[in-house]
């Protein structure tokens, strides 16, 4: 059984992104780890990842969408037969892959998810597990775990129009629940989530980073995906 981690990164601190491999590398159920630079490749990126792919240009502006889709295409191309998306701010704890394995052992689900634990962006912890990511109402991208039944799903990540790209796990999370794949929820918070949403502060009463994400800005994706005619948002849904 061989596991792929896809990771599209833009511009992280070295710091950050050594914390994203690094977690990467210590999983107790061995997998490989494609990294996909959007526009800005690191050397030393290139030396430390699995698999390594720079796209042209300097950034799709789409959230790492385009990075995605390229990354999980060469996964299912060599073979894979489960694929994780990892964001390069975000970690997992050394248990994430292999409790998810055994979730899908258990289950037989196409689609495996964790609970996710919420960080500082200086990565100093806030919340032990948070709520919203259950696996029934939400996934965060960092959470999934596909396997070859779901495989099909993958494209949708570089084919949703980039202007939503602020909430493209909600759509992909949507796909996923409009087509009824079979779902599996660990609930164990094995991803680590460096939050720079305001919400994620405010709601526990705690002082908020420079530079927070105020809720205005997914409200407002929100409401262009709610505005879209229905049979639209049914072929973005189906990728068409």
């Amino acid at each position: 059984m061989r596991v792929a981690v896809v990771t599209p990164y833009y511009r992280e601190s070295e710091a950050v992104l050594r914390q994203c491999l690094q977690s990467v590398a210590a999983q107790t159920f061995p997998v490989t780890h494609i990294l996909v630079a959007d526009g800005f490749p690191e050397d030393w990126v290139a030396e430390a990842a699995g698999r390594h792919i720079a796209l042209p240009g300097q950034g799709h502006g789409d959230n790492g969408n385009l990075g995605r889709a390229i990354g999980c295409a060469l996964a299912v191309a060599e073979g894979f037969d489960a694929i994780a998306l990892l964001d390069a701010d975000n970690w997992f704890l050394p248990n994430h892959i292999a409790s998810l394995v055994s979730l899908h052992q258990q289950t037989g689900a196409a689609v495996c998810t964790s609970a996710r634990s919420i960080h500082r962006p200086d990565g100093a912890f806030l919340d032990a597990h948070d709520p919203e990511a259950n696996g029934v109402d939400f996934a965060d991208t960092s959470c999934l775990l596909y396997w070859r039944p779901a495989f099909f799903l993958l494209p949708l990540w570089g084919q949703m129009p980039a202007q939503f790209g602020p909430i493209c796990d909600r759509i992909m999370w949507a796909a996923i629940r409009s087509r009824k794949i079979a779902t599996a929820h660990s609930g164990l918070p094995t991803m680590a989530f460096r939050s720079l949403y305001c919400v994620h502060y405010r709601g526990r009463g705690v002082e908020m980073p420079p530079g927070c994400k105020p809720p205005a800005e997914v409200e407002a994706c929100l409401e262009r995906w709610n505005a879209l005619a229905e049979i639209e948002r049914g072929r973005i849904l189906l990728g068409r």
